[in-house]
């Protein structure tokens, strides 16, 4: 696995960090000028938006890191079923709600999750005695 590209499977395997890296890294809408091509602007009207979002969804299909992009949008709640003013990952934002609220809801609350241990053990490396004192009080607050 290389860190300018992940399978899908890869990217859905991977922790938080490693996906934003990637992103990071190998993102082909990273350049400035290419930032508003994936955002509507609210006074374009639909036939310049579909135009616009086919050319996303297009430059998307040949960025190498398109399912890093796309995992990470789906675990930040990126997208609404009610709009659709965004492209992320060569998905619209209604897709990703879709994705994320009706067709994936467990494995991304579970990566979600993962994403926070992770998070937390990376934090109690950094910090021994502040990780501890967290833990007992969050222990104390669950008793409670």
């Amino acid at each position: 696995m290389t860190l300018n590209r992940l399978s899908p499977t890869a990217a859905r395997r991977a922790r938080r960090p490693v996906l934003q890296a990637t992103v990071d890294a190998g993102a082909r809408c990273g350049d400035q000028r290419y930032r508003d091509l994936f955002d509507r602007n609210s006074s374009a009207p639909p036939a310049v938006w579909a135009a616009q979002q086919a050319g996303a969804r297009q430059f998307c299909a040949g960025c190498p890191v398109r399912a890093a992009c796309e995992e990470l949008e789906l675990r930040d709640g990126t997208g609404d079923r009610s709009s659709d003013g965004l492209v992320r990952g060569g998905r619209t934002g209604q897709e990703l709600a879709i994705i994320r609220e009706i067709r994936q809801p467990g494995r991304l609350a579970a990566a979600a999750a993962a994403d926070w241990q992770h998070l937390l053990a990376l934090t109690a490396a950094a910090r021994p005695d502040q990780a501890r004192d967290h833990t007992a009080e969050m222990a104390w607050s669950t008793a409670a």
